[in-house]
């Protein structure tokens, strides 16, 4: 955080670091959450019955929840490996910090 503290001071960006610590954390929080939820949802015997790259693909959707992430690093088409999602039983979780303050946090020149 040191780096992200010093490029905001050359811009002469003042930052709540507090608020940023406390955001930081709560969203590392909701992160987790998320993963644990596809986790315990996933069908893994579905996952474990797919053909290589596919399989990984899953199992990279499931920890991170990044489609497009999973989509590109495996070399599988997004509409494709959607699919393969819904049938996989992996959840799409959205995260949002919108109801913690989040907005509140503004930088001030």
């Amino acid at each position: 955080m040191d780096l992200l503290k010093k490029l905001f001071e050359e811009k002469g960006l003042k930052v709540n670091w507090e608020a940023y610590a406390g955001l930081t954390s709560l969203l590392k929080e909701e992160l987790e959450w998320a993963r644990e939820l596809r986790r315990r949802e996933a069908d893994w015997s579905y996952i474990e019955s797919r053909p290589e790259p596919l399989k990984t693909a899953l199992k990279l959707l499931v920890e991170t929840g990044d489609l497009k992430l999973a989509s590109r690093f495996n070399s599988i088409p997004l509409d494709e490996l959607n699919e393969e999602r819904v049938k996989a039983k992996i959840p799409l979780v959205v995260v949002s910090l919108r109801d913690s303050g989040a907005f509140a946090m503004n930088a001030e020149r």
